[in-house]
């Protein structure tokens, strides 16, 4: 094996073993990051597997009709994470943008923090009554 891809190996094997060690915070910057760099996917690995084809066909529907108020990057996309706090296999979030606060449930799925749409939904219809 040439000297490159002993390298580049060593390199994929190091960053998918760091990815399995990635706090909330951490997997959230990366999955908004991706957002703000146009990366779909890379947004998209942010969420559990059964919620990615919801999000991905809201991201289509809100650019398609002009619907920025039900974008996903808009709903779930800011840019400082104030506060993290882990419970298990739960983590809540308390994220900003400019004046606007809002908590982000994640769920520890497959060994990485992940969003869940229907336990995020669950989340924010308690806080309300809060």
């Amino acid at each position: 094996m040439s000297g490159w891809k002993r390298f580049a190996l060593v390199v994929t094997l190091g960053a998918a073993l760091a990815g399995c060690h990635r706090t909330p915070s951490e997997a959230y910057i990366d999955m908004t990051t991706s957002a703000q760099m146009g990366d779909r996917e890379g947004f998209l690995a942010g969420f559990t597997q059964d919620s990615r084809d919801l999000v991905e066909a809201l991201i289509t529907l809100s650019e398609a009709y002009g619907m920025s108020d039900s974008n996903p990057y808009e709903l779930l996309v800011f840019d400082t994470v104030e506060e993290e706090q882990v419970e298990d296999d739960r983590a809540v979030l308390v994220v900003r943008r400019r004046a606007t606060t809002r908590k982000i449930l994640m769920v520890r799925d497959e060994d990485e923090w992940r969003i869940d749409t229907k336990q995020l939904e669950a989340f924010w219809d308690k806080e309300g009554r809060q």
